[in-house]
Order: structure tokens, then C-alpha cells, then sequence
């Protein structure tokens, strides 16, 4: 009988034991953030300091990647956002804590406030900032190609009526499907360049294409020169130090390369639908047959989403490529040529003008 009932008394004061375990959590934790109220607003402040640090180290970084013309990554961004959040709300609540609020007529703390305020001021220390002084950029950014000055205005460019069919004939040869090389020629200093300047300008304006390039050939042509300006232009690195063919078969990939479709049928969005990537490339300035295949530039059946416009002041240099659209580009008749130096000593004058030369 005697051993019962110090079983019972044991296991009731296991029981009673393990009920002031379950109780005295809840009850500690508001004492735990009065106790240390001073502490944790302590701490508070210290590791705002150390965020504010990191801010300005990951704006400085952020800074110089502008000034090289890179984009920001996404996650930098956000995690700048969610910063400055932190340390805003982190600021006021420093500041209310100034107040220092009483009750009973100032005589004694306000416990409720205190309790809040100190809770508070610990989860931002050890949830919100905590974290993201956890987060490390390697890279801040990534390299972009920005567009080039020309395509930025057509202010060069002078509606003739003499060019504007011409223009219109490459622009309707462009939006055909079934043509993919188009040739401008005629002798020098007509406004070919000028013409498929304005033509690619319009494209992108009008998002014809995914990407557009713009290589001078020369009369002198060098294929290594010519594939690392277009792969530049794309984003593609390419080896300096490897062949021609092996630069050549990484430039044909890229150039044939497929994306996903935005839309499939009905409108409705298929990860399975791929298109090629639409690209216009315009080769300005040929003076003899280029070999596209040594470059690397598809064509003919093979072409995927790649288009080619070239200039040149020979048309048999078109014929010997394969360019069956080929449009001339004729003298000006004397009423557009006058216009046309009306126009270029205006903008001489105001050119002078504007440098203090006059």
C-alpha cells in the first residue's frame, strides 16, 4: 500500500512537474522581452548599422555596374527594396521607443508598450535583418549590348521620294517568309548605308526581329573581324585564340537558335511550341562575294529565323552570293539633290554654330 501510493505521489508530481514545464514558456516569454527590452533595442540598432554598411557596399557596386551600361539583377533589386523597408521600419520603431510612453500619469512605464515594442525589436534583429545580411552578390549585374547610336534617331535619314520605294520594296521583302537575302546596290555615296540603317531601325522599332546586327564589311574583309563584331553584337563569345571553322560552327548555332513561342494554338501559352529566333543581319559595304558558310551565317533552306539585307555598289556581287531581291538605288533627279544640300549645309551651319567655330 505504501509503495501505491508513493507510485501515485510520484507520478503526480511528474504530471504537476511537466505542467509548469507547458506553462512557464508562454508565461516566461513576455518577461523575457520586458527583461531585456534595453538589450534588444540595443542590437536592434547595432545591426541596423551593419545593413546600412552592406546597403552601401552593394550600391557601390551597383553604381559602377551602371556606369559600365549593365542591367541589374533582379535579385539585387529586391533585396535593395526589401532593405530599405527594413531599415525604415526598423528606424520608426527606434523612434517610438524614444517617446518612451508611460501610463498612470507618467509614473510608471507602459508595460504593454514595452512588451510590444521589445518583441518587435527583436524579430526584426533576428528574422528580417538577419537575413539579409546573410545574402552575398557575387555579381551585381550582367552585361548588356546597348543599341547603337544610329538606331537611337533617324535624324541622318532624308525621306526622298526616289528612296521611299526603295524602302518600302525592302521593308515588303523583309516581311516575306519565303525570302531570306536582299540586296541595295548602286555606286557610292547614294545613301545605301543611310537606306538599311533606316530599314533596321524600323524593324526594331516595329519588333520584327528578336535582334538586329549591323556589320561594315570593307573592301578588304577579314572573316575572324567579321564573326567576332557579330557575335559581340549578340551577346556570343566566342574564342579569340580558336580557327575560323571552329568560330564559325558556335556563330551558325546562335544564329539558328529557336525560343520558346509566346503563344501556342488558341492563344494559349505551350511550352512545347519553339520558334527560330528572328534575326536581321545587314552586311553593309560588300565589295566582293563573301562565303557565308565560311563566316558562319545560315542561309537558303537552312536559314532558320536568320534574314541578311546587303549593300554593295556592284550587283553582280549579289548575283554571285544568291541575292535574287535585289533593288537599285539611282542618282537623285536635281529638285531632291538641291533638297538634299539645302538639308546638309543647314545642319553643317548648326553643327559650327554649336562647337563656337562661327
Amino acid at each position: 500500500m505504501a509503495v501505491e501510493i508513493i507510485g501515485s505521489t510520484a507520478g503526480a508530481g511528474s504530471f504537476v512537474l511537466d505542467l509548469v514545464r507547458c506553462l512557464a514558456a508562454p508565461i516566461g516569454r513576455p518577461f523575457k522581452y520586458l527583461w531585456n527590452y534595453n538589450t534588444n533595442f540595443i542590437n536592434l540598432e547595432k545591426e541596423v548599422d551593419k545593413l546600412k554598411d552592406a546597403r552601401v557596399k552593394v550600391q557601390r557596386k551597383v553604381d559602377a555596374a551602371i556606369n559600365n551600361v549593365e542591367e541589374i539583377e533582379e535579385t539585387v533589386e529586391k533585396w535593395q527594396k526589401d532593405v530599405d523597408s527594413i531599415i525604415g521600419e526598423a528606424e520608426q520603431l527606434i523612434q517610438e521607443k524614444a517617446k518612451n510612453p508611460h501610463c498612470f500619469k507618467g509614473l510608471c512605464p507602459n508595460w504593454i508598450t514595452h512588451y510590444k515594442h521589445s518583441k518587435k525589436a527583436f524579430k526584426l534583429k533576428e528574422n528580417d535583418i538577419s537575413q539579409l545580411l546573410d545574402k552575398e552578390f557575387n555579381e551585381v549585374s550582367y552585361p548588356t549590348n546597348p543599341p547603337e547610336i544610329w538606331l537611337r534617331s533617324n535624324k541622318d535619314y532624308v525621306a526622298l521620294e526616289s528612296r521611299t520605294s526603295t524602302l518600302k520594296n525592302v521593308r515588303d521583302a523583309l516581311n516575306d517568309d519565303n525570302i531570306y537575302m536582299i540586296g541595295v546596290y548602286g555606286m557610292g555615296g547614294l545613301g545605301k548605308t543611310t537606306l538599311v540603317q533606316e530599314v533596321g531601325r524600323k524593324t526594331m522599332e516595329e519588333r520584327l526581329f528578336d535582334d538586329m546586327v549591323f556589320i561594315e564589311v570593307t573592301e578588304t574583309p577579314n572573316i575572324e573581324t567579321i564573326q567576332l563584331k557579330i557575335a559581340k553584337k549578340l551577346g556570343l563569345e566566342l574564342d579569340k585564340e580558336s580557327e575560323v571553322a571552329d568560330k564559325a560552327n558556335k556563330l551558325y548555332a546562335r544564329l539558328k537558335m529557336s525560343k520558346k513561342d509566346e503563344k501556342g494554338e488558341k492563344g494559349k501559352k505551350d511550352e512545347k511550341d519553339t520558334r527560330p529566333v528572328k534575326i536581321l543581319l545587314i552586311l553593309d559595304n560588300i565589295w566582293k562575294d563573301l562565303d557565308l558558310a565560311t563566316v558562319g551565317i545560315p542561309s537558303g533552306d537552312d536559314r532558320g529565323g536568320c534574314k541578311l539585307l546587303l549593300t554593295t555598289r556592284v550587283r553582280d556581287v549579289l548575283d554571285r552570293m544568291g541575292s535574287t531581291n535585289n533593288f537599285k538605288m539611282g542618282t537623285l533627279n536635281e529638285e531632291e539633290a538641291w533638297n538634299l544640300f539645302q538639308k546638309m549645309a543647314v545642319m553643317a551651319l548648326l553643327q559650327n554654330l554649336s562647337y563656337g567655330l562661327m
